[in-house]
């Protein structure tokens, strides 16, 4: 058998299983292209019900976004309208006691709605202990742990009343939309506000009807004035370990700053590192003595201007020495943020501020260098940054 003849033989062969190969090949590419034309089909199916589901479930909601109007307060509908009365609630104080509205009435209400984990209710937490006696009195409607709730109260000596709601339908009821928000009401639990919305606009509440607004570290400069008619023995209050809060009247502590020329009392407190500083090892300079807590918006408002004014100085005999409260991981996070270069020692409570006769952040002094106080107290951070000529 010649080679043509076994060609002749073997061609018919070869074409049959190319031809197989090939109808092999194309039924699996079809193959693999139906499937992904089901795999498509599903997800878009898929897709679809979940956005029919999330139509019907946008139907079912309103959602009210709150816009800040000139004078803070919500300039969006709907809120609850002045003169109606305020829904009425039973809620669990933070010692499990149910409360309704009508327990915190008798006179002014400020209701505000917070949450432990929002960071603007952070920042006003601390002026939550500088709230008059005689005025309105504040009520918390908040979310978060208990025990959270408990230690921001003593840490701050909080001057108010606190109720907590895990599933936010009396903020629902309110009409607020987010926190800190609240309403100002009367006596007998009519609205007397609208809806205000921010720290500044909640606490500017509690002064109307008197001359002027008390000013508190955010908008207006805070002045050694309007602090002193509204701060109180924190130290007393916190030893004291009980949830009443005493009148600032009834506290025999100085609370208004040692004046110039009174020898700074000596401490000796632990930095960020652990290392001990005492005030005397500092004789020969002048030190700016700074008073701040980790959670104080006005102090981390101050922060940079307070770094360039340390490295503006560092070389002329100036040394800034901050006194901080709150968690020693918080203060060293700030101290890394904003770049302080500067000692930041840590008091437990208020034991150096007490000292120094004054319970609140930020204020300062300016120490000689044989260890004299030559300024009155400064209060805020433009009267605190004005003490160092630049």
């Amino acid at each position: 058998m010649d080679v043509v003849e076994v060609v002749a033989l073997a061609l018919p062969w070869v074409l049959v299983a190319l031809l197989g190969w090939l109808v092999s090949t194309l039924v699996r590419q079809h193959g693999a292209t139906l499937v992904r034309q089901d795999e498509f089909t599903a997800r878009l199916a898929a897709t679809e019900r979940a956005l029919e589901r999330l139509t019907q479930t946008l139907e079912s909601v309103t959602v009210t976004l709150p816009t800040r109007s000139g004078d803070g307060q919500s300039a969006a509908a709907p809120t609850l309208e002045v003169g109606a009365p305020a829904p009425d609630f039973s809620l669990p104080d933070l010692e499990g006691q149910t409360r309704s509205l009508g327990d915190f009435l008798g006179r002014p209400l400020l209701v505000v709605f917070f949450d432990a984990a929002c960071g603007f209710c952070q920042n006003m937490a601390p002026r939550l202990g500088a709230i008059a006696a005689d005025g309105p009195r504040v009520l918390l409607v908040s979310r978060g742990d208990p025990g959270e709730h408990q230690r921001l109260a003593e840490e701050h000596a909080w001057r108010c009343d606190v109720v907590l709601e895990p599933a936010w339908e009396v903020a629902g009821a309110y009409r607020a939309g987010g926190t800190p928000t609240g309403y100002l009401l009367d006596a007998e639990g009519r609205v007397t506000s609208g809806l205000a919305v921010g720290a500044d606009a909640l606490l500017a509440l509690l002064d109307r009807g008197s001359a002027g607004q008390e000013a508190n570290g955010h908008g207006a400069p805070l002045t050694a004035e309007g602090f002193r008619e509204k701060e109180h023995a924190v130290t007393e209050i916190a030893r004291a370990g009980g949830p009443a809060v005493r009148d600032v009247g009834e506290s025999r502590l100085k609370r208004d700053g040692l004046p110039a020329g009174t020898l700074a009392p000596d401490f000796d407190l632990p930095d960020l590192n652990g290392h001990h500083l005492k005030l005397r090892e500092l004789r020969g300079k002048r030190v700016l003595l700074v008073f701040s807590d980790v959670g104080c918006g006005p102090c981390q408002e101050m922060a940079p201007d307070l770094v360039q004014l340390h490295e503006r100085h560092r070389d002329d005999g100036l040394e800034v020495v901050m006194v901080s409260r709150g968690d020693l991981d918080a203060n060293r996070t700030k101290a890394a943020e904003n770049g302080y270069e500067f000692p930041v020692l840590l008091q437990r409570s208020w034991e150096v501020s007490k000292d120094y006769a004054m319970f609140a952040t930020p204020i300062a002094y300016v120490i000689d260098e044989e260890g004299v106080i030559i300024t009155d107290v400064a209060i805020g951070a433009p009267a605190i940054l004005g003490l160092v000529s630049n």
